[in-house]
């Protein structure tokens, strides 16, 4: 029973109902490009406004003591040169007019404090121990939390999750095809029963039934030429308004614009200063393995009875102990030398300080 009202719908109303998802799909694919557009525009003035903070501390040479209140002054710095991501409404003009009533420069509503402008802040602040965790975290992964609470980078429409209309428009071209198909199959199928019907000795009258039987046809066909003209028109339509690759984009933004705070929260270290850090542990470590080495030869040759076999093995015990010996002289200099560097580095850079302090 409901498998025929459902292929009765298809057969007769099929073309229809593309249309109307047709439709759906365009409207929303415009207001998720549309919005996408405002987000990039807003975390591509979020980022820029970050780095030029961050590059003025690093000339300043701030130290960070504590993560809270510098990611506290980081985002009070930025917030006031964004854009604004709220759309005006009623509301938004009532809590104008309610600002001016108590003298205030603005009113916000505790549910635009969370879920609109702010979302991104109290996210990022809720981040804060990661930030102050000193093991880089994985920064995809940071963003995605810190953007789970951003309903303006989720939502379209303040309604719709952004991301599943997202991918159920970018296949929808495949699902006209699809139903283009599933159409005229269900189209012939209802219509061929109606040949039974036929009374081929009197054609005259059965006339009514062949052309009925020639319309169902009819539009069994037309709907594959609709199923694949909408999906031409829909895959156009994704080629030339893009949503996820823009959101790629901005996400990709985002994501380095974190990793450069917890740079400049934890410092960056050069490569020199890497290697005088790990030089020390490498180099003691060259050394208890070569003089494991060199002690289990000799335990060797003390147990040995064969004088021929004794003087191999010594031979193999100094030629063991020549072949480490320049590895770990090699290091113990280079050690030395990065040593050096860093103790004449040393009065220099105090003295750029006390020339910058001066």
């Amino acid at each position: 029973m409901v498998l025929d009202l459902v292929f009765h719908f298809f057969s007769n109303y099929l073309i229809e109902f593309m249309s109307g998802l047709l439709i759906i799909g365009l409207f929303f694919r415009w207001a998720g490009h549309r919005k996408s557009k405002v987000e990039d525009a807003y975390f591509t003035s979020f980022t820029s406004e970050i780095e030029k903070v961050l590059l003025l501390h690093k000339e300043q040479g701030t130290r960070v003591n504590e993560v809270e209140p510098y990611l506290n002054d980081l985002l009070d710095q930025v917030k006031d040169k964004l854009p604004t991501r709220s759309v005006r409404n009623k509301s938004a003009k009532k809590h104008d007019k309610k600002a001016g009533q108590l003298g205030a420069q603005s009113v916000v509503s505790l549910r635009d404090y969370v879920k609109g402008d702010q979302s991104l802040f109290l996210g990022i602040k809720s981040e804060a121990a990661t930030f102050k965790s000193k093991f880089p975290p994985n920064f995809n992964d940071l963003t995605d939390r810190i953007l789970d609470h951003d309903d303006n980078w989720n939502k379209v429409l303040k309604i719709f999750p952004i991301g599943p209309i997202s991918r159920l428009i970018d296949i929808l071209p495949g699902l006209f095809v699809v139903f283009g198909i599933f159409g005229t199959f269900i189209g012939i199928s209802m219509a061929l029963p109606q040949i039974a019907k036929i009374d081929f000795n009197n054609l005259e009258a059965s006339s009514a039934i062949l052309m009925e039987f020639v319309l169902s046809v009819t539009y069994a066909m037309k709907t594959s030429i609709a199923g694949i003209l909408f999906s031409l028109m829909t895959t156009f339509i994704n080629t030339i308004v893009p949503v996820s690759g823009l959101r790629k984009k901005t996400y990709k933004k985002v994501s380095n614009c974190f990793e450069n705070i917890w740079l400049s929260i934890h410092g960056e270290k050069s490569l020199e200063q890497e290697m005088r850090e790990i030089f020390p542990a490498l180099l003691s470590e060259m050394k208890v393995i070569s003089s494991k080495m060199e002690k289990r030869i000799r335990e060797r040759s003390n147990h040995q009875k064969d004088s021929e076999k004794e003087i191999f093995n010594n031979e193999n015990s100094s030629q063991v102990s020549s072949s480490h010996g320049p590895v770990v002289q090699s290091f113990e200099s280079y050690n030395d030398s990065l040593n050096d560097e860093s103790s004449e580095n040393q009065p220099e850079d105090s003295q750029d300080q006390d020339q910058k302090v001066g």
